[in-house]
């Protein structure tokens, strides 16, 4: 019998979406996976690698030439001086999130998260044993109230959860409400743990402003990313 604390978590509410528009046939917009390949040199090299032996045991954190492009990517895109002995690979966004939860929370300590978010969030902080505190985003335009995510705040907060662009509102936090978040993560203490896997995707000509860019906010800032969302290769 699973524990307890885990029982609200036996299913996903993407998994359950899936089936019932296989099952009657429905267009599936309730998971993030596209309806087209990626792109044709990126499968290319990719089955270039398998057939050509690279299909083993990385290192552990990470094959060094793809570190060093992610840490690239970072200053490319945002003048971040990220080396690659910052950067670690995970399989996926899904792992380094639960990976953060779970290797910096203690029973007990709570996270701040932004709802409605993504399911694994809600089942990642009950496994760390952990308390989830809440902070709605509201319509029309998903912003959060400055009051109510202060009220969130408390002496055993540990974790902030930031998902910018947001899953599943579509919410882009500007600068402003991003300095916000970070004022308080350092009033009381806490880490910001970044999703950021919909980075490229902002069509409004607006930027994405990662957190670890703001003044102050670098070294309490863990950001995660995702090679499958930007390159839509989703579950690689």
């Amino acid at each position: 019998m699973v524990v307890e604390r885990m029982r609200p978590y036996t299913s996903t509410i993407f998994a359950e979406m899936s089936a019932l528009a296989l099952r009657t046939g429905a267009i599936n917009l309730g998971q993030g996976f596209p309806d087209t390949d990626g792109p044709p040199s990126l499968l290319a090299d990719a089955a270039a690698n398998i057939t050509g032996g690279v299909n083993q045991y990385p290192p552990g954190l990470g094959v060094p030439a793809l570190r060093t492009a992610v840490a690239e990517h970072q200053r490319r895109f945002y003048g971040l001086p990220v080396e690659p002995d910052d950067v670690l690979i995970t399989t996926g966004a899904t792992e380094a999130i639960a990976s953060a939860v779970l290797g910096l929370c203690e029973p007990g300590d709570e996270v701040v998260a932004f709802e409605p978010f993504y399911d694994s969030y809600a089942a990642t902080i009950a496994l760390a044993s952990a308390v989830l505190r809440p902070v709605p985003l509201r319509p029309p335009t998903f912003a959060f109230d400055p009051d109510e995510l202060r009220a969130a705040f408390s002496p055993r907060t540990k974790l902030v959860l930031v998902n910018t662009p947001h899953n599943p509102t579509g919410a882009v936090f500007t600068a402003e409400q991003l300095t916000t978040i970070g004022a308080l993560a350092t009033e009381f203490g806490a880490v910001v743990v970044t999703d950021e896997v919909y980075e490229h995707m902002i069509y409004d000509g607006r930027p994405h402003v990662p957190m670890a860019a703001l003044p102050g906010m670098a070294e309490r800032t863990l950001t995660i990313s995702s090679a499958g969302k930007s390159f839509s290769v989703t579950g690689w």
